[in-house]
């Protein structure tokens, strides 16, 4: 659940081109509306024909949703207990995605967390962070774990306090409106150089619970480390991601969400479009763009628009996700004009 500002966007090359003076826009140029969401566009299945939105007209988009519409949001990396030089105030700043998050037009009915909810997996950080989400307007919070999150006990804190009616290491599923999403754990046995990893049990269990839906049913996988790969020099990838993804190759929406890298990139698959969330917290360099991953100081009056929020839509009866980020820096502006304030 996170919106973003267009830096460090990537997007398909291949992407068909957007005409901006109509609505209209086709199943190829779902992409390259993509690619520009961050801008603030909004993009959703209406009729079959994927549209796209300004985001400051989602009054207009209100309207026209249809009763059976789903809309979920999703945050990351709220690294709860840093306090560092590129964010020494992770408490505000995931405050203000909460502020985001009660200020859209169209209610979420839950939220997706991917990862690395504290720093240092202390119980004081994830009480903090429980604390700060009871305002949200988006009751139900569904959790999987980043490797901050697993630091002691082999994660057994975590999984008491989010994973209660898991399977294994925390991996689920659940249906929401027609839409099934799988919660994946890929951080409990990291591999060189950080790769993430499923695990044969997990791809197993996974293999099992797709195993009776119809290839029509969308489909929506999150996980903390990226399941495509990003740069597998700084570990931003999962090894056995194709083994997993290839018991997906039959339905013919699957979108796969996560974060771990903190900053917007998006690819398409086949029938797979793949889309990693910047953080709450702090911004990472792009990729083979400094020495090594870490905590991005930019200057103060720019972190918020590199911290986010990503709003996803599905509407019933048509087989598209609709993914759109949004930068906190967003909300500051709409504060600043009379919206709501901080």
């Amino acid at each position: 659940m996170k919106k973003h500002d267009q830096q460090g966007l990537q997007h398909n090359e291949n992407a068909s081109s957007h005409n901006h003076d109509h609505d209209g826009i086709d199943r190829r140029g779902f992409l390259k509306c993509m690619a520009w969401a961050g801008t603030g566009a909004l993009c959703v299945m209406q009729g079959g024909v994927l549209k796209s939105y300004a985001l400051g007209t989602s009054d207009a988009y209100g309207a026209k949703a249809s009763a059976g519409e789903l809309s979920f949001v999703q945050i990351s990396d709220s690294h709860m207990g840093f306090n560092k030089p590129a964010n020494t105030d992770v408490v505000g700043t995931l405050k203000a995605a909460v502020d985001k998050i009660n200020g859209l037009k169209v209610s979420p009915e839950f939220m997706l967390h991917t990862g690395d909810i504290s720093h240092l997996s202390k119980p004081e950080e994830f009480d903090t962070v429980d604390q700060i989400l009871k305002s949200a307007s988006a009751k139900d919070v569904f959790y999987v774990p980043g490797e901050h999150d697993v630091l002691n006990d082999d994660g057994k804190s975590y999984l008491e306090r989010y994973a209660k009616q898991s399977q294994g290491a925390g991996w689920y599923s659940f249906d929401k409106k027609g839409v099934h999403f799988i919660g994946l754990v890929n951080v409990m046995n990291l591999k060189s150089g950080g790769l993430g990893s499923l695990g044969a049990e997990q791809i197993a269990w996974m293999a099992k619970d797709v195993q009776s839906l119809k290839s029509s049913t969308p489909v929506v996988v999150f996980a903390h480390i990226p399941l495509w790969t990003v740069y597998p020099e700084w570990g931003w990838g999962t090894e056995d991601s194709t083994q997993a993804l290839a018991l997906l190759k039959n339905f013919g929406s699957v979108t796969v969400l996560n974060g771990h890298i903190h900053q917007i990139m998006q690819k398409v698959e086949g029938n797979v479009t793949f889309h990693t969330a910047s953080s709450t917290a702090f911004p990472q360099p792009a990729p083979g763009k400094a020495d090594s991953p870490g905590p991005m100081k930019v200057p103060a009056d720019q972190l918020r628009s590199v911290l986010g929020i990503t709003e996803v839509h599905s509407v019933k009866g048509n087989h598209g996700i609709a993914v759109v980020d949004e930068s906190l820096a967003a909300a500051v502006a709409k504060s600043e004009s009379g919206g709501s304030n901080y």
